[in-house]
């Protein structure tokens, strides 16, 4: 019998012992805290940049490019003969192609003769390019938070 209550004191000093949370454990738990606090004020801004990209891309307008000339390096002169979305077929004398705007004008992939149109392509691929890198660092800040949140719920659970 003896051994017994010296056990059970034993396991009563052990939790007892679990349950206080060290200096280094609080030091870890602050600082992950912190981690969070600053990546959602990060996504904040982020999200309002990204409003404001938006606000910009609506201002910018949406142009269709049906009916459009261009000229290819490989296929030559061609019309755009029809339009989804971002997506475009271009008939060429022997070839129909598809290609995605912004990009495929902005970046000289075809070439037409108007600036103006040039300028705005090459406006909303600037636009484009951005939105898609502040999403990526959105999605990237919430994945690290997930983590930081992760690593506090196992600092936490050995405390119990």
């Amino acid at each position: 019998m003896p051994l017994n209550i010296e056990n059970d004191d034993a396991a009563v000093k052990t939790e007892e012992l679990k349950k206080k949370p060290t200096k280094k454990t609080k030091e870890m738990l602050e600082e992950n805290s912190k981690q969070i606090e600053e990546l959602e004020a990060s996504q904040k801004e982020l999200g309002e940049e990204l409003a404001a990209l938006m606000k910009e891309e609506e201002a910018l307008g949406d142009k269709s490019a049906l009916k459009m000339k261009v000229t290819h390096k490989k296929y030559g002169e061609g019309v755009v003969t029809s339009q989804d979305g971002k997506y475009i077929e271009v008939k060429f004398s022997d070839v129909v192609k598809k290609f995605v705007l912004p990009g495929c004008i902005a970046e000289k992939y075809l070439e037409v003769d108007d600036d103006a149109i040039l300028e705005y392509y090459i406006k909303c691929n600037e636009i484009h390019q951005k939105k898609m890198a502040i999403e990526l660092k959105i999605k990237s800040a919430t994945y690290a938070i997930q983590r930081h949140e992760d690593a506090i719920d196992r600092l936490k659970s050995k405390l119990k």
